[in-house]
C-alpha cells in the first residue's frame, strides 16, 4: 500500500495561505485530510461548533474535487489520528500549530503515539502571522506587555512579511490513490449570524475593507457596525492573518492592523505563560444572583443589558461592549473574571481561548495592557451610543423612550413606562 500524507484541518479551515497544505503538497505522496467533529448538542459553544462543520464541508467539497478524501472522525482525537494515519498507511501527519496548553498537551500525546508507530507528527503555524517565538525581546524572552511587542512585531513585519506575497490557493493535483471518498456527517440546523467557509470570509473582508481606514474613528460605535466582523474566520481559520495583514497594511488600516497585532501577542502569551488558562478553572465565590442578571441582560443598565442580549442571541458583540460588560463584571459588580470569560466562551461565535481569557485578565488587571478605565455604566452607554440606537435595536421594552432618557430610566420614575424593564441591580 502506497504512503501518503494525511493534514489534519485545525483552526486553519482554508485552503489559500495555508501552510500545513503548501508543506504536504511538496511531499509529493497522495493526500488525504481528516477532520475532528461534534454535534453542537455535545459542544459547550454549540453555535461555533456549527460554523466549523460549514467551513470544513467546504474544504470537502473542494478536496473531493480533485480526488483527495476528507475524513470527518469522532471520539477521542489522540486515539483517532492514530488509528487513521495507520489504516491510511501514513508517512507523516501534518496539523497547525496549537497555542493553548491542553492542546500543547493533547499533541505531545499524539507525537508519542505517532512516533512509536514511525509515523512523523509535523506542525506549521497557520494561525498567527508570527509563531509562537517569532517576536522575541532583545533577551530573547517574550514580550509581558503590549507597547513593546507591537512595536516589534511591526519592525519584523516590514522585515520578514511585507516583501512577500502570501501564497494563494494551491494548485492541488488530481489524485486517484482513493476509490472511494468517505461521507461527510449531516449537522443539525443552526441559526447563526455569519455562515462558515472560506469563501464567506473573503466576502467579509472584501464589505469591510472599503471602511477599514475610518476605523478609529467608527469602532467604538456599535450601532454603526463599522468593525469588520472577520474574528469568526479569523478564530476557524477561514481566512489567514498573514492575508489580512498584508492588506491592512497595503491599504493603511493601521488602526485596524493593531487588532492581528494583539491577537498575535495573546497566542504567544498563552503559549510561555500556560499557568493563565489554568486560572480560568480555578474555583471562585460568585455571586448567584449577579450572574443571573448580567448573562440574561436584565442588570438595569441598559447599554449592558443591551450587549449581553445581543452576545448572547447572535454569539457576536462589538469588542467595545465586550470590554464594556466585562469591565461591568470585574469592576462594577466586583466578580471574578473566570465566570464572565467562560460565558463568552461559551457563546462567542469567534470564541479563541488565548484572546478570551487575554481579554478577560487585561480587564481584571492581571496583564498589563492599556486598558481605558471603567466608566460609570451610564457614562459609556452616552460615550458610546450617544442616540440610543444599539439600546433600542436589542431592548425593545425600551425602544419607546428619547435619547435623554434611555441611557438611565430609572431617573424618570413613574414619568415613563419601562415596560417592566428593571432597576439598576447595584447603586453606584
Amino acid at each position: 500500500m502506497q504512503k501518503i500524507t494525511l493534514i489534519w484541518f485545525r483552526r486553519n479551515l482554508r485552503l489559500s495561505d495555508n501552510a500545513v497544505l503548501q508543506h504536504a503538497l511538496a511531499r509529493g505522496l497522495p493526500l488525504a485530510a481528516m477532520y475532528a467533529w461534534q454535534r453542537p448538542s455535545e459542544s459547550v459553544n454549540p453555535r461555533q461548533t456549527a460554523f466549523h462543520h460549514q467551513a470544513a464541508a467546504e474544504i470537502l467539497a473542494a478536496l473531493a474535487a480533485k480526488g483527495v478524501p476528507l475524513f470527518a472522525v469522532q471520539g477521542n482525537v489522540a486515539e483517532t489520528v492514530l488509528d487513521l494515519a495507520m489504516r491510511l498507511n501514513a508517512k507523516s501527519v501534518l496539523a497547525d500549530e496549537a497555542y493553548t496548553p491542553s492542546e500543547t498537551e493533547r499533541d505531545n500525546r499524539i507525537w508519542r503515539l505517532l512516533d512509536a508507530q514511525g509515523i512523523a507528527f509535523e506542525r506549521f503555524n497557520d494561525r498567527t502571522v508570527f509563531a509562537k517565538a517569532g517576536i522575541m525581546s532583545e533577551h530573547g524572552r517574550p514580550y509581558l506587555e503590549f507597547a513593546p511587542y507591537k512595536q516589534a512585531w511591526l519592525q519584523a513585519f516590514s522585515q520578514r512579511i511585507a516583501e512577500q506575497r502570501p501564497s494563494e490557493q494551491p494548485d492541488i493535483p488530481f489524485q486517484t490513490a482513493f476509490a472511494d471518498l468517505p461521507p461527510f456527517p449531516d449537522m443539525e440546523p443552526a441559526a447563526l449570524m455569519q455562515q462558515g467557509g472560506e469563501q464567506a470570509a473573503w466576502r467579509q473582508w472584501r464589505q469591510f475593507a472599503p471602511q477599514s481606514g475610518m476605523y478609529s474613528l467608527l469602532k467604538d460605535f456599535p450601532a454603526k457596525k463599522a468593525t469588520s466582523q472577520l474574528g469568526a474566520y479569523l478564530s476557524a481559520g477561514c481566512i489567514s492573518p498573514r492575508v489580512l495583514a498584508a492588506e491592512a497594511v497595503a491599504r493603511g488600516a493601521h488602526d485596524w492592523l493593531e487588532n492581528l497585532i494583539r491577537r498575535d501577542f495573546y497566542q504567544q502569551w498563552m503559549f510561555h505563560h500556560p499557568e493563565a488558562a489554568q486560572q480560568l478553572d480555578e474555583e471562585s465565590t460568585v455571586d448567584a444572583e449577579f450572574f443571573r442578571r448580567w448573562t440574561q441582560g436584565v442588570t438595569g443598565f441598559p447599554l449592558i443589558d443591551a450587549a449581553m442580549r445581543c452576545l448572547q442571541r447572535s454569539g457576536w458583540l462589538p469588542p467595545v461592549l465586550r470590554q464594556a460588560a466585562a469591565q461591568f463584571w470585574c469592576v462594577t459588580l466586583q466578580q471574578p473574571w473566570q465566570h464572565g470569560a467562560r460565558w463568552f466562551a461559551q457563546n462567542q461565535l469567534d470564541d479563541d481561548v488565548a484572546a478570551n481569557i487575554g481579554n478577560w485578565q487585561t480587564v481584571a488587571g492581571l496583564l498589563s495592557l492599556c486598558t481605558p478605565r471603567a466608566l460609570h455604566p451610564t457614562v459609556t452607554a452616552q460615550q458610546f451610543d450617544p442616540d440610543g440606537t444599539f439600546i433600542r435595536r436589542h431592548l425593545p421594552e425600551l425602544a419607546h423612550l428619547p435619547k435623554d432618557v434611555i441611557h438611565a430610566p430609572w431617573l424618570a420614575r413613574a414619568d415613563v413606562d419601562r415596560h417592566g424593564y428593571p432597576l439598576p441591580m447595584v447603586e453606584i
